[in-house]
């Protein structure tokens, strides 16, 4: 019977029948899985199956092509260390739901599992941050997994006359950073470019303002790249809990 053992991060848990859980689990090593959890004699799986716990999990499965089985032993809990913070809760719910969606299934992508524990990190030892700076965490690990699905930004340098500064605008056709001089007349066309992410600085602006900013290019490639990409799922929006996240940062600008 094929089976294995890895360290992983809980996506979501959706409850089936009387007796247990398809669990969506991101692992270090075998990629997005997928996996039964039965949790009939369990009094305490609930708290070990919520969005973002890292956990140690084993699967089993009589044939390789099935579902397969999950014993699951709880590592560490992200949403119990930030349960009084709602940006920070909805942000995880948007990441586990981007995860969910855009990975395919059994791929190993070991680079954005070590980026979504990282950032999950951040999450739970940033309690002193007043200005919320890990939102520029959050913004930066969606263009790592823009990137690690085939779908890379450069923004180092401009695209039109290769200068590296006065950078202020990204290009949705190519992805690749622009600077004023080289817009010239086609910068009403282009995405702004945040300072946080090398861009111009704007006068005035507050951190979730320049949040929104990064959040506009990483929505327009997910949206006219990524979804327009995907054939075999009848996903054409992004997830609900994302557009709540953004809509949860315009309240607070």
């Amino acid at each position: 019977m094929p089976e294995w053992n890895d360290e992983g991060i809980i996506l979501s848990a959706k409850k089936f029948g009387e007796k247990g859980f398809v669990v969506n689990i991101l692992t270090e090593h075998h990629g997005r899985h997928v996996g039964w959890l039965n949790h009939y004699k369990s009094k305490s799986i609930l708290s070990n199956i919520q969005p973002g716990s890292i956990v140690k999990v084993f699967w089993k499965s009589r044939l390789i092509e099935q579902m397969g089985k999950f014993k699951i032993e709880l590592i560490s809990s992200i949403s119990g260390k930030i349960f009084d913070e709602r940006l920070k809760l909805q942000s995880l719910n948007s990441l586990c739901a981007l995860l969910e969606n855009f990975l395919p299934e059994r791929q190993n992508y070991s680079e954005v599992y070590i980026a979504t524990s990282a950032f999950l990190d951040l999450l739970a030892i940033n309690e002193g941050d007043i200005n919320n700076q890990w939102l520029k965490g959050y913004v930066k690990w969606e263009i790592g997994l823009l990137s690690s699905i085939g779908f890379s930004l450069d923004l180092k340098q401009c695209a039109v006359t290769g200068n590296k500064n006065d950078l202020c605008y990204v290009s949705p056709k190519t992805g690749k950073a622009v600077s004023k001089d080289g817009a010239g007349k086609f910068a009403p066309k282009l995405l702004k470019l945040p300072f946080f992410l090398g861009g111009a600085e704007i006068k005035g602006s507050n951190i979730y303002e320049e949040i929104l900013i990064g959040l506009n290019i990483t929505t327009y490639f997910f949206k006219n790249k990524l979804l327009l990409s995907i054939n075999e799922t009848k996903l054409t929006t992004l997830p609900i809990s994302r557009n709540r996240f953004v809509d949860l940062i315009n309240k607070y600008k």
